[in-house]
């Protein structure tokens, strides 16, 4: 098999930057909603130059198809095991992805029950996890994720499983609490200030709503630059409301450990908090855990258990940020598993995770 080098773009990649999927990237049926896989060529391509022996990659966030239609189209050696937490999602996954038969099972179920749900699958040849809100969530007025529309706060993932709603965790924050949330997700000085206003306005239960009262408790100079001023609250509350670190920071050592020897880890983030736990947690993997003083060399008797391919990871290329604007802030990292027994770096991450938040 001939292995093609990427450069961080990707181009290269066999010409499969043009290419388009069939349904020409919309979604089958009647659904309505424009789906474009972000990064797909050089999520294909990686796992094309690190074909490993089961076969069977796992989508952990199928949502509405389009990776997985990728793969499936272009890599004739794979089996498919959609998981997303979005029951939503899975029946337009279901819909786009049926011809494909017995080459793909499509299974409810969140990042921290991933092994649960591609059971009885032990070994895979790839996990691919594509972070964040998807575009069918951010588009459907129902779902309560954007201020664009005014709809019920709701911003749940998951709405089958009785969580709280954004509506139900503001009322039941401190303006401290928020204060620290917004912090946490770059929003600097305005955290308090957001905080205090929003906490004051209760209460108030739909999107429109909250991002008119961040809108009017943003200072005059800053409410007309190129993001709206309520971006990054929402963004935060979504977080919060999903506990997507918590997921996050339990996928990524399952996901890895769920792999075959010469298997491939990707995802693909959008902002830097989960990028940063990413990348930690790959360069972990990498160095086996140490510690130790680079100048001293290492003595705790870490080993390494895995590679980076390409180290500074993947992001779109100006054609594709022009053809889909939600994937200018995307980065694709992936990992290569190479040691078969990984228990004792996975051990080293759980002791070293907690240190890294912030």
């Amino acid at each position: 098999m001939v292995k093609e080098p990427l450069d961080k773009s990707g181009r290269g990649a066999r010409n499969h930057d043009v290419y388009a999927p069939r349904d020409a990237g919309k979604e089958s049926g009647d659904s309505g909603f424009t789906h474009l896989p972000v990064l797909a060529a050089q999520v294909v391509e990686v796992f094309r130059n690190h074909q490993a022996q089961s076969g069977v990659i796992v989508d952990a966030t199928v949502g509405l198809g389009g990776h997985s239609q990728r793969l499936l189209d272009e890599l004739a050696w794979i089996h498919i095991i959609g998981v997303d937490r979005d029951l939503d999602a899975l029946e337009l996954a279901h819909t786009r992805l049926r011809s494909y038969g017995s080459r793909v099972r499509l299974t409810h179920g969140t990042f921290s029950t991933l092994a649960a749900a591609v059971a009885p699958a032990t070994a895979v040849a790839g996990v691919l996890a594509d972070l964040g809100v998807s575009s069918m969530q951010l588009d459907d007025p129902e779902r309560g994720f954007s201020f664009r529309f005014d709809t019920p706060l709701d911003m749940r993932m998951d709405r089958s499983s009785g969580s709280m709603t954004v509506s139900e965790l503001l009322e039941s924050v401190t303006v401290e609490d928020l204060t620290r949330l917004f912090r946490q997700h770059g929003i600097g000085s305005l955290s308090s200030r957001y905080a205090s206003a929003i906490k004051s306005a209760l209460p108030f239960h739909t999107t429109g709503q909250l991002g008119q009262i961040v809108l009017e408790a943003t200072p005059m100079r800053l409410r007309h630059g190129r993001i709206h001023p309520a971006t990054k609250v929402f963004q935060a509350l979504r977080v919060r409301v999903n506990d997507e670190v918590g997921e996050l920071t339990q996928f990524l050592p399952t996901a890895f450990s769920l792999l075959e020897c010469g298997g491939v880890l990707q995802v693909i983030s959008y902002h830097s908090g989960e990028d940063r736990l990413v990348k930690r947690f790959m360069r972990l993997i990498e160095t086996g855990g140490c510690l130790c003083s680079p100048r001293l060399g290492c003595t705790c008797g870490a080993t390494p258990a895995g590679e980076r391919i390409v180290r500074h990871g993947f992001v779109p290329d100006d054609e594709e940020a022009r053809a889909n604007p939600r994937s200018r802030s995307a980065r694709l990292r992936a990992l290569k598993r190479t040691r078969s027994d990984v228990s004792g770096v996975i051990d080293r991450y759980w002791d070293q995770v907690a240190t890294w938040q912030g």
